[in-house]
């Protein structure tokens, strides 16, 4: 857990801020229920893991969201 605000606050406030539009916002957390799931896409996330995941789960993710190289 983070000591100020919870991933879904981070979520909220990256995608509420115009200048960080284009952020990619991947969620690995340990709330790994359906709805957890659920309330970080509806706030914006691109992705969203749960531990414990595997190592080729996770890189997969994170080439998805990469943009193509040219």
């Amino acid at each position: 857990m983070m000591p100020l605000c919870d991933g879904f606050e981070v979520c909220r406030r990256l995608r509420g801020n115009p200048a960080m539009g284009g952020v990619r916002i991947l969620m690995l957390t340990a709330r790994g229920g359906g709805a957890e799931a659920e309330r970080g896409l509806a706030l914006g996330a691109d992705a969203y893991v749960t531990k414990p995941f595997s190592n080729k789960e996770l890189v997969a993710k994170v080439r998805d969201l990469l943009p193509a190289a040219p």
